[in-house]
């Protein structure tokens, strides 16, 4: 297989190839590695590999094929199919996990993590890890510890964050299908900044046994097609042994009827690009055929969802993984080991009652049932996933002069000042400004997905998030594949 041919098709077609002989394990590693080592030096999208390993995964998985037969094997839909995973809490034997810090420079994983045996088990060859923002806080990718990751669009755009060293992967060819994660949008950012799929499944759909970030940040991919998505997910059903409706089978009936809603509107006033409002219109132009009505609303999220509920859950887990790394390092972590908007978001954290946590938790159901009440007048909500299409890299840096002012804060006692709700969304507002669509999705644990529906004038990606009631989605996958066999995305190539 040449690696023009390995890079048409997805990895349904890259596993049914193996199946049937035509190609085999460590022939599509070669590819993968083929087309990394001509994209990544200008991508920075993988940034620790190991192909021995992964040779050797291969090579038994092509003796066990020679040996027994597809037949004589256990299940594996993703049999053969190469796969990195993103530096992020997903620990794999022998590799480095750094989380994009480098306080944690020096640790090597000693054993696969619960999700890492489930991806092995469903066939994945892991070959190595992905660029990610410094503790997945950012939806930039551009951390000190691994430099910036680059859209393959345009490379001096962002491929968006936390996953954007996935998103840029797929997108470039090396791998159509890669791991993520998702706590606020860091699998459906990337998703829109590099044309893919990206789900952010319901609450409880993959129990991967780490409930990371109070249980908000799921396990996922972004994908090129839907179906690899729905594979991936019915996989993992499988491997939880769940009895859930099947994706895949899902996916041949076309939705009808569906009750859409869609706004454009910014929950904190702030404008939303034109191409981020365009994108929102053509979705639901597109989604008419298959609507019982598409009606515009106003924003159904209250400006203090962000630095009032969703911030201070947000700091008072930061401010546990530095003190996880605190507990490594055998000494508090500085400058040299953390970013300085991480160290002060860790203090805010820290400075937190528990109190407040449980206050703000609490809320988050008064949230949940507020949407839930919108989805029962409406199948699917449309929005924009970012206000802005890709941001230029650098956009998201702090400044010489904060950063000078943060190492002062976090040097000198400041009291209980430091947590009022004024300094945490001052301190959140430039984040918040560019992607208030995504976190509602993961307080409220309903599901999400971003679609590749739009492009700018000069060819970036801009995704649309559809949105259901929780456990609904069956419902997204199936109006995404809808739009797919229309010919909804862009076949724009990337630059890279």
């Amino acid at each position: 297989m040449t690696v023009e041919e390995y890079r048409s098709l997805d990895a349904t077609g890259l596993a049914e190839a193996w199946r049937s002989g035509d190609v085999s394990a460590v022939e599509l590693l070669d590819c993968a590695i083929d087309r990394l080592e001509q994209a990544n030096p200008g991508l920075n999208a993988l940034v620790y590999t190991d192909y021995e390993s992964a040779r050797a995964v291969a090579s038994e998985l092509d003796q066990q094929r020679a040996a027994a037969g597809v037949e004589g094997m256990r299940p594996m839909p993703f049999a053969g199919v190469p796969f990195p995973v993103k530096d992020l809490g997903v620990e794999i034997a022998g590799m480095p996990l750094r989380a994009g810090c480098r306080g944690w420079s020096g640790y090597v994983s000693r054993s696969d993590s619960r999700f890492a045996r489930r991806l092995r088990n469903l066939g994945f060859v892991i070959f190595g890890k992905t660029n990610t923002s410094e503790l997945g806080l950012y939806p930039v990718t551009e951390s000190k510890a691994y430099g910036p990751c680059r859209n393959p669009y345009n490379l001096k755009y962002s491929p968006g964050g936390s996953g954007g060293g996935a998103g840029a992967a797929v997108a470039s060819g090396v791998v159509p299908i890669a791991g993520s994660s998702d706590g606020g949008g860091s699998t459906r950012t990337p998703a829109s900044c590099c044309g893919l799929i990206g789900l952010k499944p319901s609450f409880g759909t993959v129990a991967d046994g780490q409930d990371r970030w109070s249980g908000i940040s799921s396990e996922g991919c972004v994908s090129r097609t839907v179906r690899d998505t729905a594979l991936f997910y019915d996989a993992l059903h499988s491997a939880c042994s769940d009895e859930r409706p099947g994706y895949m089978q899902a996916l041949e009936r076309r939705p009808n009827g569906l009750r859409v809603a869609f706004s454009t509107a910014h929950p904190l006033g702030f404008e939303v690009d034109p191409a981020c409002k365009d994108a929102v219109a053509r979705a639901a132009a597109l989604l008419e055929p298959f609507s019982a009505g598409v009606d515009e609303i106003p924003s159904p999220y209250g400006s203090d969802l962000y630095s009032r509920l969703y911030l201070p859950v947000i700091a008072a887990e930061v401010a546990a993984d530095v003190g996880a790394l605190a507990r490594y390092l055998k000494r508090r972590p500085g400058p040299r080991d953390l970013e300085p908007d991480t160290r002060l978001l860790g203090e805010v954290g820290r400075r937190i009652s528990a109190m407040l946590y449980v206050e703000a938790r609490r809320q988050w159901r008064r949230v949940a049932l507020e949407i839930e009440a919108l989805h029962a007048g409406f199948d699917v909500l449309l929005t924009p996933v970012l206000a802005t299409p890709p941001p230029p890299i650098g956009s998201l840096a702090t400044s010489l002069r904060d950063q000078m002012s943060i190492e002062s804060l976090t040097r000198t006692p400041m009291g209980r000042g430091l947590a009022r709700p004024g300094f945490v969304e001052r301190l959140a507002l430039r984040v918040f400004a560019i992607m208030p669509f995504t976190p509602p999705a993961n307080m409220t644990g309903c599901p999400a997905v971003s679609l590749p529906i739009h492009r700018t004038a000069d060819g970036l990606p801009v995704g649309v998030q559809a949105s259901a009631a929780r456990g609904n989605d069956l419902v997204l996958l199936q109006l995404a594949a809808a739009l797919e066999s229309e010919g909804a995305w862009s076949t724009l190539e990337p630059v890279i």
